[in-house]
């Protein structure tokens, strides 16, 4: 069977459909034609010139990223910034690139709901319900909130923090709660959530970006914890490729193998 990268879109709208989407994101195709076949899907956090230049290597054709390439638009093509190089080359390279941001934020399975999965949280439920989202608000939104299997101590949860999400560092609150029984998630930037994470009765609110500010007002009632975008985010890779796979088991589907994160820590 022929796939089109309209079929590959398809399968992907119906689990994160596009009109979830913010009004401000610019999700979907991005480059490319609906009607082209495609041979292969390299899914991706960043289209990269890196991330281009593998998928070319590797016969394939289509780069799923979750973050939009083209997001303020472009006013010329100087391949001056990353952005325009890959742009070109992906012009070039007749690469079909097509993005799922927000609208795989606001999905009970999509990027916060793969760092529950990674915490084995249990009762989860949407942070912050979008009631125009869905005829059932409850299931649609941004953030996740859920239980530990068993609440354990701060120190512990931080261990687990670390294994959970690969990370060496994270930046964090004074540990002014002992123990941690009840966590708040998003993936990406979260500090629009503070006040939906305070009301969720969790104790501690993992997500990204926090401001210097923001971990004065969270005390004594929640914990703050930057684990950073990239790390925070990076699971719904899998999550798209596993989506894509239950629909064509046989279809070169792989997720890329370049660290896009352009923060490293010294």
């Amino acid at each position: 069977m022929k796939l089109r990268v309209a079929d590959i879109i398809q399968v992907l709208e119906q689990w994160a459909p596009s009109r979830l989407q913010e009004e401000w994101d610019n999700s979907g195709l991005c480059i490319g034609n609906p009607l082209t076949p495609v041979r292969g899907v390299l899914v991706c956090l960043d289209c990269t010139p890196e991330v281009i230049e593998e998928a070319v290597a590797g016969g394939l054709n289509m780069i799923v990223s979750h973050h939009p390439l083209i997001f303020k638009g472009l006013k010329h093509l100087r391949e001056e910034t990353p952005v325009e190089q890959s742009v070109a080359l992906a012009v070039r390279s007749n690469m079909v690139v097509y993005s799922m941001h927000t609208n795989a934020d606001k999905i009970m399975d999509g990027v916060s709901g793969a760092m529950a999965r990674a915490l084995e949280l249990q009762n989860v439920s949407i942070l912050a319900p979008d009631p125009g989202c869905h005829s059932d608000p409850s299931t649609c939104g941004l953030g996740v909130v859920g239980d530990l299997p068993r609440a354990m101590a701060t120190e512990d949860f931080f261990t687990l923090l670390k294994k959970a999400f690969f990370l060496e560092h994270f930046k964090a609150s004074v540990a002014f709660h002992s123990r941690i029984s009840r966590v708040a998630l998003c993936g990406g930037s979260g500090s629009s959530l503070i006040p939906s994470a305070l009301g969720s009765e969790a104790q501690v609110f993992v997500s990204a970006d926090f401001s210097y500010h923001a971990y004065f007002e969270t005390v004594p009632h929640m914990m703050l914890v930057d684990i950073g975008h990239y790390e925070s985010e990076a699971g719904i890779q899998d999550q798209i490729c596993k989506e894509l796979r239950k629909k064509f088991p046989t279809f070169a589907v792989r997720k890329t193998q370049i660290h896009t994160n352009p923060i490293r820590y010294y």
